[in-house]
């Protein structure tokens, strides 16, 4: 089955359940034909329009860069706003025929020629000021343009840019990216116009940019000697999942994306945890307080309450994910437990990386969301591998780490069919 596209998924779900006598041929042909008319995708006509919006992008771009020796500077300007114009104007003129997914692309070519315009303004006026500005001052004209005519593939673009310009230094001479704690918002922003929107493209990009940044600042403030974002970070990474396990069966909220948050949630808190890790294994001065100080210790006490409330609550009104939403809070408690007690440990925490795998893959199988069950497959694989190049002492207790593991996954073939028996659960 074609998991990538609905409209696939739903002609091929109709037709098996025609087959296996579900559904009439009369039901069966009317849901399909339904199917046909709203499930749209992107044609093939429209994918090379953007193709070639795309090429004509960067030919103005290269354009640019190559200075135009030959043409005065008013050519120069008057070339590129006027492409940029043709663009917006075909834009206007699709959209009023009804072709709109065409007109967004012709919008990403507006947006793209504005952004030849501030380079080239800057080029041949000696503009002072970095290109990391002119970046932030592009990403701003097409998130702003994509926010007016409510196109995606302009929305995507200035996502691209954002990540370009929060990524890149600010000179040539600067060792360390910059510390941009205004990202947020902009990603805030974004995500408002995305929702609108219903662009799950989008909504992934945001969180793989937010999950990019935070790490990318989380780490850098860690050069400079602080633990503070990693500790906070992964106090709210377990209330967002909870809190994602939670609407995950009512899907209003986020329009079907919950399960993509705990996808992201669950790679984040990974890398999170290993990163804790290994700092604590390699530099130890800066994991002294673990959550001892107050403050962390608040922080860290609250996030567990709210995902031990959540969980609780979750049993006692037989929520469809009570199983993931109680392991959740233990799972949290281990992991603080470790953090406070003896985070550089190389047993426990490889403990905990390897129980953390399997219930990331027993949870893929329990919400039947294949994704996660593919990361918890490679979170399995990655601890293993960690194991195998730091050792555990000796090589020897190495391989009887390995044969415990071995052992206890053994026993929960057995433990677990008998535990859920009584509930009918052979997940």
């Amino acid at each position: 089955m074609a998991i990538w596209n609905r409209k696939s998924v739903l002609t091929e779900a109709i037709a098996d359940w025609q087959a296996r006598g579900l559904l009439d041929k009369a039901t069966a042909q009317q849901l399909d034909a339904d199917v046909q008319h709203r499930a749209g995708g992107t044609s093939f006509r429209q994918i090379l329009v953007l193709l070639a919006v795309v090429c004509l992008g960067f030919a103005a771009m290269s354009f640019v860069a190559a200075n135009w020796d030959g043409l005065g500077r008013l050519t120069r300007v008057g070339l590129i706003f006027a492409a940029m114009w043709a663009f917006w104007g075909g834009s206007l003129y699709l959209s009023m025929r009804g072709h709109h997914k065409t007109a967004q692309t012709c919008t990403l070519g507006a947006c793209a020629m504005f952004g030849a315009g501030v380079m080239l303004i800057s080029q041949i006026y000696h503009i002072q000021g970095s290109p990391k500005d002119a970046t932030w001052l592009w990403a701003m004209g097409t998130l702003l343009a994509a926010a007016l005519t409510l196109s995606v593939p302009a929305l995507v673009l200035s996502l691209a840019l954002l990540l370009i310009w929060v990524s890149v230094p600010p000179n040539i001479f600067s060792s360390n990216p910059p510390l941009h704690f205004d990202f947020p918002l902009y990603l805030l922003a974004a995500a408002a116009l995305a929702y609108a929107l219903r662009s799950r493209f989008a909504a992934h990009l945001i969180m793989l940019s937010a999950w990019l940044w935070f790490m990318l600042t989380a780490l850098t403030i860690v050069d400079q000697g602080s633990m503070i974002m990693l500790k906070v970070g992964l106090c709210l990474a377990f209330i967002f999942l909870s809190a994602a396990l939670w609407a995950d069966r009512n899907r209003r909220l986020l329009r079907g994306f919950e399960r993509a948050v705990i996808l992201y949630t669950i790679a984040f808190i990974s890398v999170t945890i290993f990163a804790w890790h290994m700092i604590a294994r390699h530099d130890s001065a800066l994991i002294v307080d673990g959550f001892t100080t107050d403050i962390y210790l608040l922080i860290a006490l609250g996030s567990l309450g709210i995902c031990w409330a959540a969980g609780i609550i979750a049993v006692r009104a037989a929520h469809p994910n009570a199983y993931d939403l109680i392991v959740t809070p233990m799972f949290a408690t281990l992991a603080f437990a470790l953090l406070l007690i003896s985070p550089d440990h190389a047993l426990m925490a490889q403990l905990l990386m390897v129980g953390g795998a399997v219930w990331v893959i027993r949870m893929g199988w329990r919400i039947e969301y294949r994704q996660l069950a593919i990361l918890g497959f490679f979170l399995f694989a990655a601890a293993l591998l960690t194991t195998y190049f730091e050792t555990i002492g000796t090589l020897i207790a190495t391989s009887a780490f390995y044969l415990g593991v071995g052992l206890l996954l053994l026993l929960g073939v057995f433990i677990i069919p008998r535990l859920s028996r009584s509930k009918g659960d052979r997940s």
